[in-house]
């Protein structure tokens, strides 16, 4: 079996266990591991730098990050009608167009978006 070497980890790793690519020949230059574990903590990094544009604080009850840990954070469209994609969606675009869905939202702690989620339904 042909091995190839990651770039990232330096090991040497059977073909298998590197994503292969239509465009490029050789396929990726991370193996599987690596690259799942780079895009897991860019989208990370991203969804921190989305709470930091929206003002790092839950607007209803004041909760904060970093004091509270980023999972918490979720973005709540104001008008739902004008919502264009979610969040797991929306992370894999350019920062540009994570903007523009961004300044759609509020910052909310998951308990105050469910509240709201939840006034809505019941009146």
């Amino acid at each position: 079996m042909e091995n190839k070497i990651c770039t990232k980890c330096c090991k040497e790793k059977p073909i298998n266990e590197f994503y292969s690519k239509i465009d490029r020949k050789s396929g990726s230059s991370y193996c599987r591991e690596c690259f799942n574990k780079y895009c897991t903590e860019r989208w990370i990094t991203r969804k921190i730098d989305a709470i930091k544009y929206k003002g790092s604080s839950c607007v209803d009850c004041e909760l904060t990050y970093p004091h509270t840990p980023y999972p918490v954070f979720d973005f709540h469209h104001l008008e739902p009608t004008e919502k264009d994609v979610d969040w797991t969606k929306l992370r894999l675009r350019s920062w540009d167009k994570i903007i523009l869905e961004l300044d759609k939202c509020v910052l909310l702690c998951s308990n105050c978006h469910r509240i709201r989620h939840h006034n809505k339904l019941i009146f």
